[in-house]
Parts: C-alpha cells; structure tokens; sequence
C-alpha cells in the first residue's frame, strides 16, 4: 500500500511547470498523485484535504464521451524476453494477436515489473497484461475484486524452482528451507513459503535471474514455463534442473482492467478472440510460431472446455 499522503497539490493539466518533474524526482509516490493531470480529474490546484481552487486557473472535467473516445492505456510489464521495451517478444505478439481488430482502441506502455501494479491501481492506466485477478489482490489486499475485470487467458504459465546446474532438482516445500531463491523485484511468490523459512534475493529481469543463478550466488531460481525457456534460449544455456512434478502454481496470463464500459468492451472481446482461435487451433499455431516448443505447447494452453 503506498504511504498516506499529506500535503501536496493536483497541477492542472493546462499548466506546465517543471516544479511538478522536480516533485516526481523527489518522489515516486508523486508518479500516482499527479495521474490525476492525465486522467483531467480536476480542473485546477486541488489539496488533498480536498480544497480545490479550480476557479483561479481553469479547466474542465473531461465529457465521458470524451473519455470513452481515448484508447485504453494497458501496462506491460517488462521482465525478459517475452517483453521487450521495443515492443518485441511472445507476450506482446500475443496480445495483439489476440485483440486483432481492435488496434485503435488500446495503447501499450512498458514500464518496471514493481511498478506494473501500481500504475494499475493508482496510475492513470485501465488495464494491466500478462496478470489475473489474484496476483493482483494477494498483492494488495485492500483492493475491491469486484471492480476489477479479467479476460480469458492466452497461456497458462507453471512456475517451477531451478536448481544451480549440477545439483539435485529441489522436489519439495521441505527442501525449500532456509534456501536463497532467486525472484523478479516485484514478484510476490513469498506468501507461497511463508512456512519454509526461505529467503528471497530480487533481480531486475528473468536475463538476471538466469544469470545469477549459473554464477551460483543463490540456491534456486524461481521461474515460469514456458516464459523462462526464452531467456534460457537466448543465453544459449542449457535449461537448469527443476522438477516437472512440483509445479509451485499456476499463472493465468491474462489481461485484468479496472471496471468500466469501455474496458468492459475489450474485456469482451479479448476472451471471444482467445475461445474463438483455440477453438480453430489458430492460437495454437501462433503460439508455437513465438518460439514455443510444439511438445509442449498444449500444456500451457487454457482448456478449451473452460472459460
């Protein structure tokens, strides 16, 4: 949960002042308080105490005609390979593969994976991809579920724990204890082992996971298939012992969205584009196109029996 705020002021959006850059410097807190510029909340100087003063320079609340008519802004966040600042990588294909169509309506930002949440909940951005609901509400407890919609998911990640190379595959919570794993800053697996006594050593990316683990500075590595197998792939490193029958969960990769008709909408149709292409086999084939393997493909694919 962010700190409460105290003191401060909303700028309006018509007013540029490089005072508002040297508070976002100052603090990253500031990032979510002066969201309400982009989204128009208020129209002038606004307390947080509440006392505005939007006489003195202006400015109107957006219509929500207006609102409506902007693309919703989706967060993605950029952990590895399969998301890449340049808008390259599995992930990203297929999302827009799975809202072809519909291009106009939604606009991509990239941004730290620590942050993705926050941008979400406090930010100025609708939706948030690849997450679901409850990695969202584990993360901050306080959040409404109802007010938070979700799509179908395009992949089902399984998360594993990989072990230096040369050692025992760790094949339970028993084995877990008192380890040193090895996870993305922003990642929340440490509710899963509250109970083992584990430690938890944050890197920035999945590349810098990988590497620290080969470099042998933790005991473990915590990592999803099939997302991991593309930064094994591109360190050209063979993939680390794990094993395949102590999966420590399951991640719907899907896209989640503060409530509103015009998330709803795309909600709507991102789920009938990912039913609609497993039915015909067409995400299938996309998928193993992106660098999954075709032995493999079919278990991280959703059920197509299920929602």
């Amino acid at each position: 949960m962010l700190p409460p705020l105290t003191t401060g002021w909303y700028f309006a959006p018509t007013v540029k002042t490089r005072i508002a850059e040297i508070i976002v410097l100052v603090s990253p807190v500031w990032r979510y308080v002066l969201a309400g510029m982009k989204r128009g909340v208020a129209g002038g100087i606004c307390l947080l105490s509440g006392l505005c003063v939007g006489a003195l320079l202006g400015g109107a609340m957006p219509t929500q005609a207006q609102a409506d008519d902007k693309p919703v802004t989706v967060i993605m966040p950029l952990w590895g390979p399969t998301i890449e600042e340049d808008g390259t990588g599995m992930f990203v294909d297929l999302f827009r593969f799975a809202m072809q169509g519909r291009e106009a309506d939604y606009q991509i930002r990239f941004v730290s994976y620590d942050d993705a949440l926050q941008q979400l909940l406090y930010g100025d951005a609708e939706c948030a991809y690849p997450i679901n609901k409850p990695a969202v509400l584990v993360s901050y407890q306080h959040t409404d579920g109802a007010k938070l919609l979700e799509t179908r998911p395009v992949l089902i990640s399984k998360s594993y724990v990989f072990s230096r190379p040369g050692e025992h595959p760790i094949s339970s919570m028993e084995g877990i204890k008192g380890k040193l794993l090895i996870q993305i800053r922003g990642e929340n697996y440490n509710h899963n082992f509250r109970t083992s006594q584990a430690r938890f050593w944050n890197v920035d990316s999945e590349l810098d996971k990988v590497k620290v683990l080969l470099e042998g500075r933790g005991d473990g590595m915590l990592g999803s298939l099939p997302d991991i197998y593309f930064s094994f792939r591109q360190l050209n490193v063979e993939i680390p012992p794990y094993d395949p029958d102590f999966p420590l969960l399951e991640y719907k990769n899907a896209m989640v969205c503060q409530a509103s008709p015009q998330t709803d909408e795309l909600v709507t149709y991102f789920t009938d584009r990912v039913n609609q292409t497993l039915a015909d086999g067409s995400l299938r084939a996309e998928t193993v196109r992106l660098g999954v393997p075709e032995l493999i493909v079919d278990a991280f694919l959703p059920l197509r029996s299920l929602r």
